[in-house]
């Protein structure tokens, strides 16, 4: 039964969960740049959780949609054929193209002997499902990435400032979850109206707060789960990705080292969602471009949070 966590490929899924804007999509396509892994980018969001993460993994491996299954961009692979790949990679073009002028898509076929494959799943949103994966598939790997949180912050507001999101929720003006972080907020003493009095960085820092630390205790003492801190990946991306592939049990390919270098020095301006940049000036640009009320903001609201140990800067 593809759903059994004992199962088929689901078994040994990997799932890399982080907060918008924290180096998720970046991170996935470490693992997707490996030539034996399949790769489901946030499937979740076509296809919402049910409540049983062993029915959920199974259908988002199934997921087929563009943006699910056509992110670029693509690798060869192990399980695929030149002639399969070449037609997936004009399939998914195609389909891109199609989108673009209003018309009709459709899914993407992996064209390959996939059984053969370690399944990646990518989400933005599963910071509590993290936990439940871990339990429910012991020979899966979870990977949590964790920005810091000016730098994630920043980042979210430039894309607010932008339009590039949607509201999470009719009747709020922020691009998360705005009820979940007032909840969060209220058990660590701040009511809401103490947090909608709050400058609009802060409401950030504690979305980020919500997340991540809800996260973090999702899997915390689970020997299958892992915490990537982004700062380190760009910093270190070759050694640093060495060790999340062996963590997850894939052996360190050509292919792999050849996007971490291409994704790590990229020369110019980079789009608000590339994977291939300049890793550090990312990793260090909200020091510039964040203002320094908002830099305190969200160090006033994070710098009591139990993650901070991981940036030294933010008890300074």
């Amino acid at each position: 039964m593809l759903g059994d966590p004992n199962d088929g490929i689901t078994a040994t899924a990997i799932l890399i969960v982080g907060a918008p804007r924290s180096g998720t999509t970046w991170l996935a396509k470490i693992f997707d740049s490996h030539p034996d892994v399949l790769y489901r980018h946030e499937p979740d969001e076509a296809v919402p959780p049910s409540g049983s993460i062993q029915a959920d993994i199974a259908r988002w491996v199934r997921q087929r949609d563009p943006r699910t299954a056509g992110k670029r961009p693509f690798f060869t692979k192990s399980w695929q054929s030149a002639p399969a790949r070449f037609l997936r990679t004009s399939l998914a073009y195609a389909d891109s193209a199609t989108a673009r002028i209003g018309l009709p898509t459709w899914p993407i076929p992996d064209l390959g002997a996939t059984a053969r494959a370690r399944v990646v799943i990518k989400s933005v949103r599963l910071n509590t499902g993290i936990g439940d994966f871990v339990r429910g598939f012991p020979r899966g790997r979870a990977l949590l990435i964790l920005r810091h949180p000016c730098g994630q912050v920043a980042s979210v507001m430039r894309g607010t400032r932008d339009g590039r999101f949607d509201l999470a929720e009719a009747g709020t003006d922020m691009p998360f979850d705005e009820a979940s972080a007032v909840a969060f907020a209220a058990r660590h003493g701040l009511d809401e109206p103490a947090f909608q009095r709050q400058p609009d960085a802060a409401k950030y820092a504690w979305s980020w707060r919500a997340f991540n630390e809800i996260a973090v205790d999702a899997i915390n003492g689970r020997i299958n789960s892992h915490i990537v801190i982004y700062e380190n990946l760009c910093a270190n991306p070759t050694i640093e990705a060495r060790a999340l592939l062996t963590f997850a049990g894939l052996p360190w390919h050509k292919q792999t080292e050849t996007f971490l270098t291409r994704s790590t020095t990229h020369a110019g301006p980079a789009g608000y969602y590339a994977v291939v940049r300049d890793s550090i000036a990312a990793a260090e640009r909200w020091r510039t471009a964040m203002t320094p009320a908002d830099q305190a903001a969200v160090r006033d609201v994070v710098r009591i949070s139990p993650l901070a140990k991981y940036w030294p800067d933010l008890s300074a």
